[in-house]
């Protein structure tokens, strides 16, 4: 997967959930409101060993001092 497909999917998820993607990382193979949903897509799916990725509630820059 390219980093500017990632990006578009990060950025069309649902805010504050989460995405399983292939091992691999090379498609999206689940997805949910919560870790469990995304977990149990992916292994339905077929994926025994996803990567979870959470997104966050905003995208909104954050300063951290």
């Amino acid at each position: 997967m390219e980093p500017n497909e990632r990006i578009e999917i990060l950025l069309n998820a649902a805010p504050n959930s989460w995405i399983a993607l292939s091992g691999d990382e090379s498609a999206v193979v689940g997805r949910g409101a919560s870790y469990e949903d995304a977990v149990k897509m992916a292994e339905e799916a077929g994926e025994s060993d996803p990567i979870l990725i959470k997104t966050p509630e905003d995208w909104l820059p954050l300063v951290l001092a």
